[in-house]
């Protein structure tokens, strides 16, 4: 059974798809079932993953060993979850060393993401802007009662107030973030801005050029384009024999009295024109019906 020895009050510092920063401190609190003793906490690994139910995005388990595994609530190559081992004075005891921040990404297919610039925003009143999330129409989004700065955090709220959905959410260094619901196909973002008569949001909040357009996993069918030949010949066996032919698009056959349609360009071959001379082939431009 893994254990793990922790000073009390030990702290981890982490954070999910660049949220804000959350500092958990390992206690008898957020520890009860640990054994406490010279400002110690002696505690096995799931005793350990009961302290992270109030750390928002992330869950805590144990791996067949008891060691504990941190995992985002959220999956997807889009998905991060970040340690700072520096800032944390528990990383150590965990084994998560202090070399720098410790990040690690999901697998499999993500969320369409789209990130503004930094806060706080000047958008001046009546600003507004359509965000469309995966095949949904278009819905408008505006700013219509407050002309100053706007917090990311403010400009989150309105944005899924608007769109009835939660798709928007401040980053922890003031940014707009727009995460899609929908993982993998079907994963769409996209940010439009106003009528030119209106006050553009979308250049305000930064959702501009490749940041008004997120679709990751977009799809097509197999397609070939069949073009018409700039023209074509018919190729006739005049022999009872069959006629191997090298042409510069490789080995045809002609059947004996058959017949081969070819490329004019082909049709040149310094071959054929010999073959056509002996009279063993006869060459005649093909007709439209």
């Amino acid at each position: 059974m893994t254990s793990y020895r922790l000073r009390e009050g030990a702290t981890l510092v982490l954070r999910v798809d660049d949220g804000p920063w959350q500092t958990l401190t390992f206690g008898p609190d957020t520890v009860p079932d640990a054994t406490a003793g010279d400002g110690e906490l002696h505690a096995t690994g799931e005793q350990l993953a009961a302290a992270f139910d109030g750390v928002d995005g992330v869950s805590a388990d144990v791996d067949p060993d008891g060691a504990l595994v941190l995992a985002t609530e959220g999956t997807g190559e889009s998905t991060v979850l970040e340690v700072d081992p520096t800032a944390s004075t528990a990383a150590a005891a965990l084994g998560l060393g202090t070399g720098g921040p410790v990040a690690v990404s999901g697998h499999g297919p993500g969320s369409a993401v789209l990130t503004g610039g930094a806060g706080p925003y000047p958008l001046p009143s009546g600003a507004a802007m359509s965000v469309q999330v995966d095949s949904r129409s278009r819905r408008k989004v505006t700013f219509d009662d407050q002309d100053g700065q706007w917090s990311a955090e403010e400009v989150a709220a309105r944005i899924n107030r608007q769109l009835r959905r939660a798709v928007a959410r401040a980053t922890g260094d003031g940014h707009v973030r727009l995460t899609s619901p929908t993982r993998g196909v079907g994963s769409r973002l996209a940010v439009t801005p106003p009528a030119t008569d209106v006050p553009d949001a979308a250049a305000v909040l930064g959702f501009t050029g490749d940041a008004a357009l997120s679709d990751p996993y977009r799809t097509g069918p197999a397609r070939l384009v069949c073009r018409p030949a700039a023209g074509t010949t018919v190729l006739e066996n005049l022999t009872s024999a069959p006629v191997e032919l090298q042409l510069p698009t490789g080995r045809q056959v002609l059947p004996a009295r058959g017949r081969l349609v070819v490329a004019s360009g082909t049709a040149a071959d310094g071959l054929l024109r010999r073959l056509v001379a002996q009279g063993t082939v006869r060459m005649s431009p093909e007709r439209n019906s």
